[in-house]
C-alpha cells in the first residue's frame, strides 16, 4: 500500500486500496481511518 515506500500510508495510498475493493471514501474519511489507527 505505501507506493513510495515512505513508512506512512497517504489518503492518496489508501483510497488507491480502497477503490480497487469497490469502495469510494471521501478525503475526509479516509484521513479519519488513517487517524483512528495512527499512533
Amino acid at each position: 500500500f505505501d507506493k513510495d515506500g515512505d513508512g506512512q500510508i497517504t489518503t492518496k495510498e489508501l483510497g488507491t486500496v480502497m477503490r480497487s475493493l469497490g469502495q469510494n471514501p471521501s478525503e475526509s474519511e479516509l484521513q479519519d481511518m488513517i487517524n483512528e489507527v495512527d499512533a
